[in-house]
């Protein structure tokens, strides 16, 4: 069995690549990855195409998946792989044809975030997902502006080593609230000025909390000129950190911040901070409108769902005042323990979709 896994941009940008390729490796699959060198980085292990137009126009963006598109045709084609794993609904949408031509049941297609293309493709989006053996969510969420299908299948943005490890640990004996301030924490990309500018807008010189954001991003400049022009003496902005680190930098953190700005495309996603709360038993923020992030805080409780930024130090207090540490990490365990089963069900999904020569859907 050959596989080639299809990839619209650089692979450092991609951490979910490696729970496809560990089952390809321990099925002793043989595979290729297909990538799209975007920004002028050169990655072994890959047969990559190099086009990067940073702020090209869209018409020039649409032009370069097409070039991409053709590359992925011939490199297909000169191969001859048994099975696609194509990544993203745009890389989908442009291979439709040839897809459902050559590789009917016998692609899988993954998906991890919204695209505003959908919309105008939607006989093709359809056509494309009923053609795949499998489709790949890391949301539920997607369901609700995707067609209906049968075999639509869960693969959380969280490696299930460290599910497992947070499932066996004794860190549910932690101790929490022990800081002399409360200590709300952001960490990863910091890329949403408006929704971050506001929380240290309602928490900024608040003697009872420390604010602190830990990551690099697109809007970590601007969020540190109005932390500056607005004189907050309790915000830190600490930059750059290696993922391993992340465990530490969050060891006496009493509150996760994943609150966004309300939009389509953050209204269904998953954030990785979500999984590092249970991962790491820390309460997390979300807020009402990030649906499925609401409904996974509703349900398993280890969280805080805001609706107002306003009522934040209110919402926070009440939450410590009725707090119940061992209720909390039971309730952390139990959403760790249905994305271990996801997993495994993912996992037993790929692994009949490889080892089958003609994979027969469920």
């Amino acid at each position: 069995m050959n596989v080639a896994l299809i990839f619209p941009n650089n692979l450092y940008t991609s951490p979910y690549l490696p729970y496809y390729t560990q089952i390809l490796e321990k099925a002793g699959t043989t595979y290729d990855i297909i990538s799209w060198n975007r920004n002028n980085r050169e990655e072994k292990g890959t047969l990559a195409f190099s086009l990067h137009n940073k702020g090209a126009s869209n018409f020039l963006r649409i032009f370069d998946y097409f070039k991409f598109a053709k590359f992925v045709i011939r490199t297909i084609e000169k191969n001859n792989y048994d099975k696609l794993i194509v990544f993203s609904c745009q890389l989908g949408i442009y291979l439709k044809q040839y897809l459902g031509k050559n590789y009917k049941d016998k692609y899988i297609l993954d998906i991890r975030d919204y695209s505003p293309i959908v919309p105008y493709f939607g006989n093709r989006m359809k056509n494309l997902i009923h053609n795949a053996s499998a489709v790949s969510l890391s949301s539920e969420g997607f369901k609700t502006w995707l067609p209906e299908y049968d075999n639509y299948m869960l693969s959380h943005n969280v490696n299930k080593n460290l599910v497992n490890a947070a499932l066996n640990s004794n860190s549910r004996e932690k101790p929490f609230f022990q800081n002399k301030t409360i200590q709300l924490d952001t960490i990863g990309q910091i890329k949403d000025f408006d929704s971050d500018s506001k929380v240290v807008s309602t928490l900024g010189n608040n003697p009872k909390y420390s604010l602190k954001f830990m990551g690099f991003g697109s809007t970590l400049a601007n969020l540190k000129a109005f932390v500056q022009e607005n004189g907050l003496n309790n915000v830190v902005l600490t930059g750059p950190y290696k993922k391993e680190e992340e465990s530490e930098l969050l060891s006496n953190t009493d509150f996760i911040n994943i609150l966004i700005s309300n939009n389509t495309f953050n209204n269904q996603v998953l954030s990785n901070r979500l999984y590092l709360s249970a991962l790491l038993n820390i309460p997390c923020l979300v807020n009402d409108y990030s649906i499925e992030q609401r409904k996974i805080i509703e349900e398993y409780q280890f969280g805080i769902v805001i609706k107002e930024y306003s009522t934040i130090p209110q919402e926070i207090e009440d939450y410590i005042q009725n707090f119940e540490s061992s209720t909390f990490t039971a309730r952390c365990q139990a959403f760790l323990k249905k994305v271990l089963n996801d997993y495994l069900f993912f996992e037993k999904t790929l692994t009949e979709f490889i080892n089958t020569p003609n994979h027969v859907r469920r």
